[in-house]
Order: C-alpha cells, then sequence, then structure tokens
C-alpha cells in the first residue's frame, strides 16, 4: 500500500512550531519580571495556555509513523535503521555544538567527555529532551503497532485506558511526586523522580492517540468536520479555564509562577487534544484549499515550514541566547518590552526557519538536521541508460 500523506499534517507542524518558539521565547521576558506583579501574572497566564506544543509534538509523531506504517510491510531492523539514524546524528551533533557554546563543561578534554556523556544520557542540551523522548518511540514502536493491530477492535478501549492512566500520572507528577522522599529509593526510581519529563511514559496518551487517529482518520476526521463548532468552543472555554486554574496554582495552592506552569498536570491532558483537534481541523481546511491559486503563497509557506520544523527545534536555542542580550536592555515593564515579545517571536521563527533550511539545503550538513543527503541517495536509471543494459 502506498505512503499516505496527509498535507494537513504540513500545516499542524508549521503551528506547533510557532507555539514552542512562543513558549521558549516568552519565558526570556517573564525572566525580566518580578515575581507576583500584574506584569508577569498577565503575560504568565497567556504563557501557560500555550503548554500544549509537547504532548501536540508527541501526537504528531504517532501519527505520522502509524499512518506511514499500519497498513504497510512492516521490517523492524530496517525502521530502526532508517528512523533512529536520521534523529541519531542530529542528537550527537547539536549535543555536541550547546555543550561548546554554552561553555558548561570543565574546559579539559576528560570533562568534555563526561558532560557529553551526560548530556547524550538526559537530553539536557537546548531542548533535545524531545529528541531523547523520540528515540524511545521507536524502539518500542513495532510493539505498539503489533498491538493496535492485533486489538483493532479495541482501539476505543485502549484509549480511554490511555487517557485515564496519563491523568493519574500527571497527578501524580503534581501532587504526590513532590512529596517523596526521593533517596529512600532505588536507583531507577531516583532517576525517573528526577527526570521524569524525559522518559516516554510520560507522554504515552498523546502518542498512543496519534496512532489510533491514523488507523481510523477517515472517521475521526468526518467527526471532527461535523463538530467544528462545539470543538472550537470547547477550546475557547478551555482557555480560560486554564488561565483560571493558573491564578488558583498560584493563589490557592501558593506554587511558584514555574511550578503553576509545569506541562505535567491532568488538566493538560484534555486542554492539549482540544488544541490538537482544532489545529487538525485547521489543517484539514487548509489542505482543501491549498492549490487553489490565491492560497498558493501561504501553501508554499506552510510547505517551507512544515519541512525545517525538526531543524528550527534544533536550531532555536541560538537565536534565543540572542533575546536572552537583549531583551535584558529593555526597561521592564513597558510599552516597549511588552511589543518586543511578537518581534521576538518571528525574529526567533524566521531566524531558526532560514539557518534550518540552509542546513537542509547543504550536501552532509542536512543530516545534521534529519534530511538524508542528496549526495548519497541513488538516482534512478535514465530510459536510456537501461535500454543500453538490454
Amino acid at each position: 500500500m502506498e505512503k499516505k500523506h496527509l498535507y494537513e499534517i504540513d500545516l499542524m507542524r508549521g503551528l506547533i512550531m510557532l507555539g514552542v518558539l512562543s513558549v521558549h521565547s516568552m519565558t526570556v521576558f517573564t525572566s525580566q519580571l518580578e515575581d507576583w506583579t500584574p506584569s508577569l501574572l498577565t503575560l504568565s497566564m497567556f504563557h501557560s495556555s500555550l503548554h500544549f506544543t509537547r504532548m501536540a509534538f508527541m501526537f504528531i509523531t504517532g501519527l505520522v509513523l502509524f499512518i506511514t506504517y499500519y497498513h504497510r510491510e512492516f521490517k523492524i531492523i530496517t525502521f530502526w535503521k532508517k528512523r533512529i539514524l536520521l534523529i541519531a546524528i542530529p542528537y550527537f551533533f547539536w549535543t555536541i555544538i550547546y555543550i561548546l557554546f554554552n561553555s558548561n563543561y570543565g574546559g579539559s578534554m576528560h570533562s568534555f567527555f563526561h558532560a557529553l556523556g551526560k548530556s547524550l544520557m538526559l537530553g539536557n542540551q537546548g531542548y533535545l529532551y524531545y529528541v531523547l523522548v523520540t528515540f524511545q518511540f521507536y524502539i518500542i514502536f513495532p510493539l505498539l503497532l503489533y498491538g493496535l493491530r492485533k486489538f483493532e477492535k479495541w482501539h476505543l478501549h485502549i484509549f480511554i485506558g490511555s487517557f485515564i492512566f496519563q491523568l493519574l500520572l500527571m497527578g501524580f507528577y503534581k501532587y504526590m511526586l513532590p512529596t517523596f522522599h526521593a533517596p529512600e529509593w532505588p536507583y531507577l526510581f531516583r532517576v525517573w523522580f528526577a527526570h521524569y519529563g524525559i522518559f516516554a511514559l510520560t507522554y504515552e496518551c498523546w502518542f498512543i492517540a496519534g496512532g489510533i487517529l491514523a488507523c481510523h482518520y477517515d472517521l475521526v476526521r468526518t467527526f471532527i468536520e461535523r463538530h467544528l463548532k462545539f470543538i472550537v468552543t470547547t477550546l475557547v472555554i478551555g482557555v480560560l479555564v486554564i488561565w483560571v486554574y493558573y491564578f488558583f496554582d498560584r493563589l490557592v495552592l501558593n506554587d511558584s509562577d514555574h511550578t503553576a506552569q509545569m506541562v505535567e498536570q491532568p488538566l493538560f491532558v484534555p486542554y492539549s487534544f482540544c488544541v490538537i483537534l482544532v489545529m487538525l481541523s485547521l489543517g484539514i481546511k487548509w489542505a482543501s484549499r491549498r492549490q487553489k491559486p490565491k492560497w498558493q503563497p501561504f501553501s508554499r509557506f506552510v510547505q517551507l515550514a512544515s519541512n525545517n520544523s525538526f531543524g528550527m527545534f534544533l536550531i532555536q536555542p541560538l537565536p534565543i541566547s540572542i533575546l536572552g542580550l537583549v531583551v535584558p536592555a529593555i526597561s521592564a515593564p513597558s510599552w516597549l518590552f511588552f511589543i518586543s515579545i511578537p518581534l521576538a517571536i518571528l525574529f526567533v521563527y524566521f531566524s531558526s526557519m532560514l539557518v534550518a533550511y540552509l542546513f537542509n539545503k547543504t550536501p552532509i550538513l542536512s543530516y545534521c538536521v534529519g534530511k538524508k543527503s542528496k549526495l548519497f541517495q541513488r538516482q534512478p536509471k535514465s530510459e536510456h541508460t537501461l535500454k543500453n543494459a538490454q
């Protein structure tokens, strides 16, 4: 069966990347504000409602993998060789780059390799934790693929069970884990508790949901198109609830700004799915219009953003570090400070896209942003050559 390309996913990639860079750019601005001031509370309230991006990334990863392999012949070794290699190279490359860029090692060769080993295990350079989580999903994907094929009639039950488990897991991270005395636990549990954000289990629901959607895509698409108004209304209500919940965490639970905005909270599970469904509906509407003449410029931009989204994710710490130098020079809070926020987001977005595009178009370097180099791809033999060979 031929691989099915969902053009709506291209728009979703672009929107999610815009959300990711918005979150990370706004963090530079919130770090300049004093805690408990109206400026910080207001900006953090908006900031918190953007924390769906991590889940959406995991969802799209599952969707693309399952839409590609669910109805096709699947070979585990071939899959691992293809997928893992294309993210292993960027993972090693950018880990080294950011260790050197941040100079966060002792300066000696021994300390560098120590920092490199630790960073590769934890994905703590830049935002490379996502690549580390993707590694894990690639490793367990054959098992998940077998399970969804084997229990195809139970997909709804699997999703409900996964959703409930995700709610419980997020509740554990938010309300119970801070009360645990980690030194008393076995080593593996201590590592999990200290770095739960880098483990695939933390995002299992979105990956599985993406896979189930891929298996029943036409059915879910029909549901979205019929109930779009309800989905959008639910999202609007969800955004308001997230804002109220932020103030509940701050004023009632007396949480810090960081804790109040943490992604690992039960409320973000249904909220993230509302955002994902709305983005998917926007993608569906665009996909149906993308070839119309007046949509051509936007469609080309969407394709550009989608093709370079992974590279943009890898490269974003570089322009964000420039923000870290510029933003402190702007007096805060002031009208110039707040007007600078959307401009800063656009700067990070387009500068990351430009660098990713250049990497993508350069032989060898393209592997550093997860793209195969055309230099090493086999060229199909021409018809003339084939006739001569006969």
